[in-house]
């Protein structure tokens, strides 16, 4: 029977890799305790606020029960209010559009009378040499 010698140099680096193993192994196993962690937490946080919209939604449905159950009341004071701004508005509107159509008409006016003193009367181009050098009027068509 042969007796089983080990170096000591082998049987320090054996043990140095088994050490940067179980050192590999540990960082593996805390960074997968880490993770948990933070997963855990997020799930708490996503709870929370899950839990928080839920009873928010839940006392609206129950307000809007509560408040849909009730009969309808009429306020003859706000309707009366109402109708009061409605007939205010409608007065409004009438003098705004009487103005604009004034307003229209004094512009009309205006133009027409801006192409008569430019020569662009319902008659045509006027003969425009006083005022355009080089002007030349243009050609009518005989057809």
């Amino acid at each position: 029977m042969r007796i089983p010698f080990v170096w000591r140099r082998t049987a320090e680096a054996n043990e140095q890799a088994w050490k940067e193993r179980i050192d590999y192994w540990r960082e593996r196993a805390e960074s997968a305790e880490r993770d948990l962690k933070a997963e855990v937490n997020a799930r708490r946080t996503a709870t929370t606020q899950f839990s928080d919209l839920f009873d928010q939604h839940q006392q609206l449905t129950r307000d809007h029960a509560r408040l849909a159950a009730r009969p309808a009341q009429f306020d003859d004071d706000k309707a009366r209010k109402a109708a009061t701004r409605i007939e205010r508005l409608v007065r409004g509107v009438a003098r705004a559009r009487t103005e604009a159509a004034a307003e229209a008409r004094r512009a009309d006016h205006l133009q027409t009378r801006l192409d008569d003193a430019v020569g662009l009367g319902p008659r045509g181009i006027k003969d425009s040499r006083t005022w355009q050098p080089g002007y030349r009027k243009p050609k009518e068509d005989a057809s």
